[in-house]
């Protein structure tokens, strides 16, 4: 499966053109604006949650390869770790 990622960063996108966008991560419909750790670990949830999808489906697109769904994917977690944590200092 390595060879097909390699090949859709040569024939495709590469990481240089894909333009990270400021993404609003607190408009998600799950988000949770409150304050506490519950709360925390929700969001915290939420951002990991396609790299986690990502690696449940990943053996299956060795027997049902998209390249387009890996793409999206890639683009999707790209974006999602462009989140800048809070950490409160008081």
């Amino acid at each position: 499966m390595k060879l097909e990622i390699l090949s859709l960063n040569q024939s495709g996108s590469t990481e240089a053109e894909i333009q990270p966008t400021p993404v609003d991560f607190s408009s998600h419909q799950q988000w949770n604006l409150q304050t506490g750790w519950k709360n925390v670990l929700n969001n915290l949830r939420l951002i990991i949650q396609p790299t986690l999808a990502l690696s449940l489906i990943f053996p299956w697109l060795d027997l049902f390869p998209n390249p387009s769904l890996l793409l999206s994917f890639h683009e999707l977690i790209h974006a999602m770790n462009q989140f800048q944590p809070f950490f409160p200092d008081g």
